[in-house]
């Protein structure tokens, strides 16, 4: 398996298998519903973050009538990393799943999850849409539907919600919907949705991507036209929850699982991969606000715990978002930590990043400057640059105030030493405490062997599996009409 070496790498925290989970005084009726919803590879492109081009009305509403944190952070600019610390409260590192699961990377079998302890205080558990993180049996949701096209079509996701909801037991409920969309390959229309299409001389290019070209605002058109129908989808829940009166007593949280599919975002540290829609929700309990608060999807399992009554595992780095959901002075932290280490054995580029109020810090463990975009290397290519790569440090420091979409490094500049000085401190601290295995320079260079000499992955195959699963289902959807 191609996470070995750093899993076994990694001593997992003790602390944090000292499970000491309780129900907490609440009765089930009392204790909330809960809802984790994730648009694949969904960025800031919603009405609600500024998009003039999205139409997006249920999650603006939600966003309205709730907390929208502008500083949401995921911790891994990739699908099966992400997913992985928003159910264990665990950084990638930290918990084994550096990379694709499908391409064989795995957490720590003896990691606790969300969804089974959720099922320990009394919960019912459900999963509808992709889950991409190994091994599933770790996840131990008691209603599973994870055919991943089938949250595109409207019906399904209504049906399927619909399903869950009829069988609670009247217990409280955790349901994970994943939305596959905006994920490529963005198909514009399913059975009538969206309703809103965005053609492509409508789009604008997004900011941070820094080229125009007419290619460039045909995809941008398109994967718009897929956030769209992310919505339509956020919407069908919500509706059903309505019907089954079940509405009033639900936590919704709304985040993107990494950031868009296109440069300089989705498997990168820039801002656009790991900066991500963070919106919670509900009703007189959320307080209506706009947060710059730094938080991170490890925040969700001690968040979603607390709600339940349950006492999370001991050693989390995550906070409960709960005071800042409902408006109280806290102290809050001041830093926020990502990371990226892998997707698939061509994307091996580890760095440690970390960002305060205005400043980030990118540190690159292989400071060879062909690893700063890995994905656009033949594998080939790649294989021969990690085979002679050094293992050393390459920094990138920006100012995001001056400079949102970091086009100026500002690295090695005599004026920024204190700041530079005082973000490494920061970083390496931060390492230390979450027992980050490359910090071991024998780590590191184990997993670029490891990488390096891996086969090369069937990604190929899979994307052209899915656009013949999503042609399939285009054609059903066609021959229904």
């Amino acid at each position: 398996m191609k996470a070995t070496v750093f899993r076994r790498a990694l001593p997992l925290t003790a602390g944090i298998l000292l499970l000491a989970l309780q129900a907490g005084t609440a009765t089930a009726a009392e204790r909330p519903n809960l809802v984790l919803i994730t648009g694949d590879d969904m960025g800031f492109q919603l009405g609600c973050y500024g998009d003039m081009v999205a139409t997006t009305p249920h999650m603006d509403r939600l966003a309205r009538e709730g907390v929208r944190f502008t500083r949401g952070y995921i911790t891994q600019a990739s699908c099966s990393p992400s997913r992985s610390s928003m159910l264990t409260g665990l950084y990638p590192h930290q918990n084994g799943q550096i990379g694709l699961a499908h391409l064989g990377y795995s957490m720590r079998p003896d990691v606790p999850t969300l969804p089974t302890l959720l099922k320990q205080a009394g919960y019912r558990t459900g999963i509808i849409g992709k889950l991409h993180v190994a091994p599933e049996s770790a996840f131990d949701f008691d209603y599973k539907q994870t055919n991943t096209a089938d949250t595109r079509d409207m019906e399904k996701v209504r049906a399927k919600c619909s399903a869950f909801f009829e069988n609670l037991g009247g217990k409280p409920f955790f349901l994970m919907l994943n939305f596959f969309d905006p994920h490529d390959p963005h198909l514009q229309d399913i059975g009538g949705s969206p309703k809103a299409k965005v053609a492509t001389e409508q789009a604008k290019i997004f900011p941070f991507i820094g080229t125009d070209t007419p290619a460039m605002r045909q995809r941008v058109a398109e994967f718009t036209t897929c956030v769209n129908r992310v919505d339509e989808g956020v919407g069908a829940l919500m509706d059903v929850l309505r019907q089954n009166g079940l509405l009033e007593n639900t936590f919704i949280v709304v985040l993107g699982d990494n950031g868009p599919p296109l440069p300089r975002a989705k498997v990168t540290s820039f801002e656009a991969g790991v900066n991500v829609p963070f919106i919670v929700w509900r009703p007189g309990q959320v307080k209506a606000q706009v947060s710059d608060a730094l938080v991170c999807s490890i925040d969700l399992m001690p968040t979603f715990l607390e709600l339940a009554g349950a006492t999370p595992p001991r050693g989390l780095p995550g906070r409960s978002l709960v005071p800042l959901m409902r408006g109280r002075p806290v102290e809050w932290r001041k830093t926020l930590a990502t990371e990226y280490t892998t997707h698939e054995p061509r994307n091996l580029n580890p760095q440690r990043s970390i960002r305060d109020a205005r400043y980030k810090l990118t540190m690159t463990l292989l400071k060879d400057p062909a690893f700063q975009w890995p994905s656009e290397t033949p594998l080939e290519e790649y294989r021969k640059i990690q085979s002679r790569a050094a293992t050393g440090e390459y920094l990138e420091l920006y100012d995001l105030q001056e400079d949102p979409y970091e086009f100026r490094n500002l690295a090695g500049q005599p004026e920024m030493r204190a700041v530079q000085e005082r973000l490494l401190n920061e970083l390496r601290s931060w390492r230390e405490q979450t027992q980050d295995p490359l910090l071991d320079l024998a780590a590191l260079r184990a997993l670029v062997v490891k990488e390096k000499d891996a086969p090369p992955t069937p990604v190929a195959a899979w994307k052209k599996a899915k656009q013949a699963e999503a042609n399939a289902k285009r054609g059903k959807a066609k021959t229904k009409r």
